[in-house]
């Protein structure tokens, strides 16, 4: 006799998908406490395999900090990873015992230095003559931030070199493939068909205002911060240009006007009315142009050194001597009235490829012919630190060494403020925290 299958009643079926619910919820709360335990006995062990950042202390050098202060004697800075933790003297800064102590006992503690004018990609400024690749511009641009990185120049703002060799030199930083300075570069200078260095290999010729605007794009677009505008341009392509650059939360600067035969001295009143935050070089401002700047707070970078150069090569025309009066006096003059009028100023040299065994002395001569013209020592340290720092947009990162800011710093064995001859040769420079020795 077959048995007949029992058919499961209503309240049945009820009881058993109940039951079937409550097993798989208690299933997912304890496979989650299982889940989060081993979590939570995994992260002590991935946060004790994680590298910790390096922690380096410099001590018992004098320190002078880039911000003016006087010189602090028996200093300790302490460096984790890539930052300055902690500055003071040595009876006040705690140093952990596994800080890598860096001997300064002696020696001098400076900020490492920027160049806020360069040219890194471009072979000569004899435009007529130029020829180049962006593969021979790019490694010789890297020779030559070396070059500054061994004598204690940790940043530069270049202000016209190709576009692809600038791209390039970044990019591989970020990358890893480089381990060299900081760079901070414009990319292509603006100017419009005609203009000054229009036919140099880094230089965009453009048009109008709308012109201008792209041109600004075009550079924001290939990644860079920083936009040069060099003459001659209307106040309409000028203002277009610093709009665009605000706009996209760019830093601009301007070539001084003059320069050339072509190029009117009442260029630069043009970019400073304008809107532009910094004036390249000092040539052919009248006093109304100095008093805007200093009203309008527009930095300088009057690149001396390289129109000393330029005068004993006799680079500088005939027609800007004999019918605009150009001279060294000139420039001194516009120096000291610049100085004056307390307008803030950086150091730059202006220097490129065809000048490499100007390298890195011309930077150095700067300073010096600074304080040959009225500055001490220490405001030419401030010029060449925090000066720089706050020409580039980045006062707030580098330029001093404070407490939270970029680890760069070099160590140089004379005092700076009696003698610049020991400059360019630092026993030690500390680049992003990473020390190198030469």
């Amino acid at each position: 006799m077959k048995s007949k299958k029992r058919q499961l009643n209503q309240p049945e079926v009820f009881g058993f998908l109940t039951f079937l619910l409550v097993l798989i919820v208690a299933s997912s709360i304890l496979f989650g406490q299982i889940s989060a335990a081993t979590a939570e006995a995994a992260t002590p062990a991935q946060k004790k395999d994680a590298p910790k950042p390096a922690l380096i202390a410099v001590v018992g050098g004098t320190l002078i900090d880039g911000t003016g202060k006087e010189p602090l004697p028996d200093s300790v800075i302490l460096i984790e990873g890539s930052k300055i933790k902690a500055v003071g003297p040595a009876a006040q800064v705690k140093i952990p015992k596994e800080a890598q102590r860096i001997e300064a006992t002696g020696k001098f503690i400076l900020p490492g230095f920027i160049d806020c004018h360069i040219h890194l990609g471009t072979e000569t400024s004899r435009l007529e003559y130029y020829q180049d690749s962006n593969s021979l511009a790019t490694l010789r641009a890297l020779e030559l931030m070396n070059n500054y990185l061994r004598c204690g120049v940790t940043a530069v703002r270049d202000v016209g070199s190709p576009v692809e060799t600038m791209q390039a030199l970044v990019r591989a930083q970020r990358n890893g493939y480089i381990d060299s300075i900081r760079l901070y570069p414009c990319g292509d200078l603006i100017t419009i068909t005609g203009g000054h260095a229009y036919t140099m290999h880094g230089a965009l010729a453009v048009n109008g205002p709308w012109e201008w605007r792209k041109a600004v794009r075009e550079m924001y677009a290939a990644g860079f911060k920083h936009i040069k505008i060099s003459p001659q341009f209307t106040l309409e392509e000028a203002r277009a240009a610093v709009e665009e650059a605000r706009m996209l939360g760019l830093h601009i600067t301007a070539h001084g006007g003059g320069g050339s035969d072509t190029i009117p001295p009442t260029m630069t009143k043009v970019a400073i009315e304008a809107g532009v935050e910094c004036i390249e070089h000092l040539n052919e401002m009248d006093d109304e142009a100095l008093d805007m700047m200093a009203e309008k707070g527009v930095f300088n970078v009057p690149t001396l050194q390289t129109y000393y150069a330029s005068y004993q090569r006799n680079d500088i025309s005939s027609f800007l001597i004999e019918k605009r009066g150009w001279s060294m006096a000139m420039h001194e003059t516009l120096f000291k009235k610049a100085y004056a009028r307390h307008i803030l100023m950086g150091i730059g040299t202006d220097a490129n490829g065809e000048y490499r065994e100007m390298y890195p002395g011309i930077y150095f001569d700067e300073m010096r012919y600074f304080v040959r013209l009225g500055m001490s020592p220490m405001e030419a340290i401030v010029c060449a630190t925090r000066n720089g720092a706050r020409i580039l947009g980045l006062e707030d990162e580098l330029g001093t060494i404070e407490a939270g800011k970029a680890a760069d710093l070099q160590i140089v064995r004379d005092n700076p403020l009696k003698s610049f001859d020991n400059l360019g040769h630092p026993e030690l420079v500390i680049l992003r925290g990473k020390v190198f020795k030469f």
